[in-house]
């Protein structure tokens, strides 16, 4: 069967319509697919027409981004500029070319296009390139510009609230700043916690304009809310050496009521700042704050006193912990701690003081006090009830010096023989030592077993 040419050239015509209405309109060429072996085969069916003098603006912008998904920025670019001056007002195009001259880093050309894309359809990632590209290039007016025009579109998540009260921060406008960061998503506890850098300057720019209530206020909620001591220890940082001592006080109270384990932490941080007199006040109620510290707590206290050349607090905390009544455990570490700093002579004025069971305790504590008041026979008595397990290595070898100076050699030698299967090896090597000065072979022969060593 014979087909007519005519029919033939019917065919031809439809196909052309079809392959010309295939082509994305203006609004539809980003829907082109990505693959580059598609991409190809857009191109070779796009091309010819260009070459046989087409403009169509469907055409050239699905050209352009078959170019541009092809890797081909060069091509990419030189047709979507031919689009954009046939249309104008595509957002997207302007857009899509920003992409292009971003690959090549033609960094003008990038922010050219960002501008107009963002003047006909302002869209929240390209205004954040944008506001990137102007840090970049240092045109920080600009930058404030651009986020101050779309400060209600601005998100937590984009980092671009922080960024535009930083910016009127910089410029002096703190006013501005503060008006930036007061909105819901930052003051309200309701809230995510994700803005709490926004926090942070909030409150710090609000204790610098003499707003600190209303910084304390608002940081007395948030901490409750971040239950986390570094974020806390921050907010201390921003706003006590910008408030009165009493709102640093209150601040401080708070936090430390919440995380008591960095009250010493938050003494050193604000001891150098002018918050100083909040750290005072930390380490001032420390004791109140601590019913029964450990005694590597008292000694962490006694050595930030120390540090801070505030001993009296050290003085005026040992009489409250006396003058409390607080458990006998407690006062004998806390008395060992200011042995430890001042001396045994600190004792004197306390010493009437001190419960009498503090006494009986197996410590080195009496002992000292005794030798220090020249008792030698109450020293000697003392001695020998001092549990030497419950000793350190330097406490040991005072419990020997002692010894040794308020009992004759035989008489400590029969005190080591009867402590013989209890000493820790430290007091073993000096019993020996004794013993061979003292010519006691036997005793000398006991300790040697008992070490399972030489002594020399």
């Amino acid at each position: 069967m014979t087909v007519p040419i005519r029919f033939l050239v019917i065919v031809s015509v439809l196909i052309a319509v079809v392959a010309v209405a295939m082509v994305p309109r203006s609004k539809e060429w980003l829907a082109v697919l990505r693959d580059e072996d598609k991409q190809a085969q857009v191109i070779a069916l796009l091309e010819p027409r260009l070459a046989n003098g087409e403009n169509d603006p469907a055409t050239l912008a699905a050209l352009g981004q078959a170019y541009a998904a092809a890797g081909d920025d060069g091509r990419a670019a030189g047709l979507m500029e031919r689009y954009i001056a046939l249309r104008p007002n595509d957002a997207t195009a302007y857009g899509l070319l920003s992409d292009i001259y971003k690959n090549q880093r033609a960094t003008i050309g990038q922010i050219a296009m960002l501008q107009h894309s963002i003047a006909i359809s302002p869209q929240l990632s390209r205004i954040a390139e944008l506001a990137d590209l102007y840090r970049q290039e240092a045109r920080t007016d600009d930058e404030r510009a651009l986020l101050s025009s779309f400060q209600t579109q601005l998100t937590i998540e984009s980092g671009l609230v922080l960024r535009l009260s930083q910016l009127r921060a910089d410029r002096g406008d703190r006013q501005g700043a503060i008006q930036v960061l007061l909105r819901d998503d930052v003051t309200s506890v309701a809230k995510s916690v994700s803005s709490q850098n926004e926090r942070l300057l909030l409150a710090e720019l609000l204790a610098e304009t003499g707003r600190g209530t209303e910084a304390i206020r608002f940081g007395r909620q948030w901490i409750l809310q971040w239950r986390e001591p570094w974020l806390a220890g921050r907010l201390v940082h921003a706003v006590a050496p910008r408030v009165p001592q009493s709102g640093a006080s209150e601040l401080v109270d708070a936090v430390v009521k919440l995380h008591p384990d960095i009250r010493l932490f938050l003494v050193h941080d604000l001891a150098g700042t002018d918050a100083r007199p909040a750290a005072i006040h930390l380490l001032e109620t420390w004791i109140v704050a601590n019913a029964s510290p450990r005694a590597d707590e008292i000694a962490a206290f006694m050595s930030v006193c120390r540090e801070l050349n505030q001993q009296r607090i050290a003085w005026a905390s040992y009489a409250s912990a006396l003058g409390n009544h607080l458990p006998d455990e407690l006062v004998t570490r806390f008395s060992e701690a200011m042995v430890a700093d001042f001396g045994i002579g600190s004792l004197a004025p306390f010493w009437s003081h001190l419960p009498k069971a503090m006494m009986e305790q197996k410590s080195l504590l009496p002992a000292r006090f005794a030798f220090e008041g020249h008792d030698r026979r109450m020293t000697s008595i003392l001695l020998q009830k001092v549990d030497l397990a419950a000793l350190d290595s330097p406490s040991r070898q005072m419990w020997i010096e002692l010894l040794a100076a308020t009992a004759s050699p035989a008489e400590a030698l029969r005190i080591l023989r009867d402590r013989r299967s209890r000493l820790p090896p430290d007091l073993l090597v000096s019993y020996a030592r004794l013993a061979g000065q003292l010519g006691q072979e036997i005793d000398y022969r006991a300790a040697k077993a008992a070490l399972g060593q030489n002594i020399e």
